[in-house]
């Protein structure tokens, strides 16, 4: 029998003017693994994004219109579900998750279905303003009790996706600003396995996150209860009247 064939991968970056920082991210990743699909969602950037990603050897989508955090990884989700890959690295454009451990999250998910790439694994990361702490801590708890496997860093965008979990979102709905503890219950409810990995990030390089600010987070404590509870009371598509379990 001959060997199997390598998974094929797309590494995802959903970029919003992020020009002064997503060069040295692409060029790191494909310096580590060249045989790997750099993929960037320019989110209706104003500058020099999409130029300096192109020149940095990656493949740019370009939305005309901003499509929010969750609406670029969406696109890129969808182009990894069109172009048959097997498994997708979700990754920040701004330098805070290290090209060095997208070996460790393909690792993961030898073992997972979605691994996730946390931050509080014992890897020493940049300081996080206690509020926002507070917060990732409850909702890490929240779905940690729901699907029964412990997930400490439910806000970390740095995860690896087989193709049954990245084809669930790309086929159907996905978050538009905060993916977090939701698409992680949403994923176990299908039957698929989380785990975490543990990672190194770094703080941005430059620029300002598409989800930075006293409104945004504002919005993320308010909005995630009740989107949590919008996916538990959803019925997982194999749970449907008519289909197998």
């Amino acid at each position: 029998m001959g060997e199997q064939e390598p998974d094929k991968v797309a590494v995802i970056i959903p970029a919003r003017n992020e020009e002064l920082s997503i060069g040295p991210v692409i060029k790191e990743v494909r310096r580590l693994h060249p045989e790997f699909e750099v993929v960037v969602i320019d989110d209706a950037s104003t500058d020099g994004t999409s130029d300096v990603a192109l020149e940095a050897g990656a493949t740019v989508l370009s939305a005309p219109i901003g499509l929010g955090y969750g609406g670029a990884v969406h696109v890129g989700l969808k182009f990894a579900h069109g172009g048959d890959y097997d498994l997708v690295v979700l990754m920040d454009a701004d330098g805070q998750h290290d090209p060095a451990y997208v070996g460790t999250l393909i690792k993961g998910a030898e073992k997972y279905d979605m691994v996730i790439g946390s931050r509080f694994m014992g890897v020493e990361s940049y300081d996080i303003p206690a509020v926002r702490r507070i917060g990732m801590w409850v909702f890490s708890r929240i779905a940690s009790g729901i699907t029964g496997q412990r997930i400490s860093d439910t806000s970390s965008g740095f995860q690896a996706l087989r193709r049954n979990v990245f084809s669930l979102f790309a086929l159907g709905s996905y978050p538009v600003d905060f993916p977090d503890a939701d698409t992680i219950i949403w994923v176990a409810r299908h039957g698929f396995t989380v785990g975490e990995v543990a990672v190194k990030m770094h703080a941005r390089m430059a620029g300002t996150s598409m989800i930075s600010g006293f409104g945004a987070s504002l919005k993320y404590a308010l909005k995630m209860p009740l989107s949590i509870l919008v996916t538990l009371l959803r019925i997982p598509s194999s749970q449907r009247e008519g289909e197998a379990p």
